[in-house]
């Protein structure tokens, strides 16, 4: 296989020799879809993150007592079901990358 070397101004310098065992492949979609998921996930920053029930900023208090008020049984107003509460099973700070099979790299 015989390409063209161009220079920055446009020109082309002189033709370049590449082996066909090598440069003459068809591309595999499969394997360069890969490697841009590699590269994608592995430049993500990851620094996601909601507060939880234990890292919000409230009272530990019982909001009313336990029997008599005709609800459901209560505990504290950082709960996942009140307004205002943690994020039960959130984003959490974790790597996204993974790594390529030998086979691909």
């Amino acid at each position: 296989m015989k390409l063209d070397v161009i220079k920055l101004d446009g020109a082309t310098r002189w033709l370049c020799d590449l082996d066909d065992a090598l440069f003459g492949l068809e591309p595999r979609a499969d394997i360069l879809h890969r490697v841009v998921r590699w590269q994608r996930n592995n430049a993500q920053a990851g620094t996601h993150k909601v507060k939880t029930r234990s890292e919000v900023n409230y009272s530990t208090k019982k909001i009313y007592r336990q029997k008599g008020t005709g609800g459901a049984r209560h505990g504290a107003r950082s709960a996942p079901i009140f307004r205002g509460g943690g994020i039960y099973k959130g984003p959490t700070p974790r790597s996204h990358g993974h790594d390529l099979p030998k086979k691909c790299a």
